[in-house]
C-alpha cells in the first residue's frame, strides 16, 4: 500500500526513539486578519515552522475544526492543498484551531510494515495504533472574547493552557494541563521548541524547554524568547486487547505565538 504524507508522518513517530521525532503535526494559522478570511493551516514535516503539502485525497483523514469567540465555524478545504478557510470574515478575538487525524495501525514483520493491527498481519513482531491530534491558539485583532482558548476541545490527548498563551511575555509562566481522554495526565513529559531553534541547535530533535506534569497534570510551561512555540506531549498505554495490537501511542501539540 501507497505510504500517503500521513502515514508517512506516524511512520516517523514508529521508528523515532524520542518525544520528539524528525515529524511534527501542528495547527497554525496564516497572518489572519479581522474582517477577512480566516486563514487556517495543518503542518507537518521534519522542519518546523515550514510543512509539506496533504494530497487532496488525505483530507477526509483529518477532523478539522474552528473555533471562534462565538464558537464553531464553518471550514472549506482551499488551495494550496494544506489550507482551510474559514466560510466568512473573522471578527477580533481569540481562536482555537483543531486538527485531529485517523488513528493509524504500524506493525512491523520481519519483511517490513503493514497498516494492519497484528491479528491480520503474519509474521507480526510488534504492533502500534497511532492517534495523533494537534491544536493552535491565535488572535485576531486587538479586543474580542478570549475565555474560549482556556476549555478542552476533546482531542484524545490534550494540552490546555490555563490562560489565553497569546497575551504573555518571554520569561512569563504559562500554566498548562495535560489530559487523556479528558483525565489529567500525571508524570507526562512536555517538549518544546521555537521556530528556527533547531537551526541553532543544530537538531531536529532538541528540545528548548522540557518538563514534567505534577500529579493533577499540570506544569509551568516558560518561553524565553518571542516567536512560534511548538509544545509537545507522547504517550503510550497498552492495547486493551494484545492479540489485536501492543499498543496505543498517543500524540498532541499546542502552537501559538509569544509576542
Amino acid at each position: 500500500m501507497r505510504k500517503s504524507s500521513l502515514f508517512a508522518l506516524v511512520f516517523a513517530f514508529v521508528m523515532a526513539s524520542g518525544a520528539l521525532s524528525a515529524h511534527d503535526l501542528w495547527v497554525t494559522a496564516d497572518k489572519p486578519e479581522a474582517g477577512k478570511v480566516f486563514p487556517l493551516i495543518v503542518g507537518y514535516g521534519h522542519d518546523y515552522p515550514s510543512w509539506e503539502a496533504i494530497p487532496e485525497e488525505e483530507y477526509g483523514l483529518f477532523k478539522v475544526k474552528l473555533l471562534g469567540p462565538g464558537g464553531e465555524i464553518p471550514l472549506t478545504a482551499a488551495t494550496p492543498n494544506y489550507k482551510w478557510n474559514s466560510a466568512g470574515p473573522a471578527e477580533a478575538g481569540a481562536y482555537v484551531m483543531v486538527a485531529d487525524a485517523a488513528p493509524v495501525f504500524w506493525t512491523r514483520t520481519p519483511d517490513g510494515w503493514s497498516m494492519k493491527p497484528r491479528n491480520e498481519t503474519p509474521g507480526a513482531t510488534s504492533c502500534g495504533r497511532f492517534i495523533e491530534g494537534a491544536k493552535g491558539i491565535t488572535a485576531v485583532g486587538n479586543a474580542g472574547a478570549r475565555e474560549n482558548v482556556t476549555k478542552p476541545v476533546g482531542l484524545p490527548l490534550e494540552i490546555v493552557p490555563g490562560a489565553d498563551p497569546t497575551g504573555i511575555k518571554p520569561g512569563s509562566p504559562l500554566p498548562l494541563t495535560v489530559l487523556l481522554i479528558g483525565k489529567p495526565l500525571p508524570s507526562a513529559r512536555i517538549f518544546a521548541r521555537y521556530a528556527g531553534f533547531d537551526k541553532i541547535a543544530k537538531s531536529t530533535d532538541a528540545s528548548a524547554f522540557t518538563s514534567v506534569t505534577d500529579k493533577d497534570g499540570k506544569v509551568n510551561f516558560v518561553p524565553l524568547v518571542p516567536g512560534e512555540w511548538l509544545v509537545t506531549v507522547r504517550h503510550e498505554t497498552p492495547y486493551p486487547d494484545p492479540a489485536v495490537c501492543d499498543k496505543e501511542d498517543y500524540g498532541t501539540s499546542l502552537h501559538f505565538e509569544v509576542n
